[in-house]
């Protein structure tokens, strides 16, 4: 089984189509065979090396057709 994988900031997220609620965002993307498999966290910057992430973000994964 292949994945494909759709990630976005969650400012982002919200801030698309601001007159649907989260749950109606959430369905959406769930009719369109997205599902919501985990939050991504920013994390705190410390000495050394820089985070990866530049904020919070979603991740949501589809199959894909081989």
């Amino acid at each position: 089984m292949k994945w494909e994988y759709k990630i976005f900031t969650v400012d982002h997220f919200l801030d698309v189509d601001n007159e649907l609620t989260i749950e109606e965002k959430l369905n959406q993307y769930g009719e369109e065979g997205w599902e919501l498999i985990g939050v991504l966290e920013k994390p705190y910057s410390t000495v050394g090396n820089p985070p990866k992430l530049d904020s919070d973000s979603i991740v949501f994964k589809k199959t894909v057709a081989v």
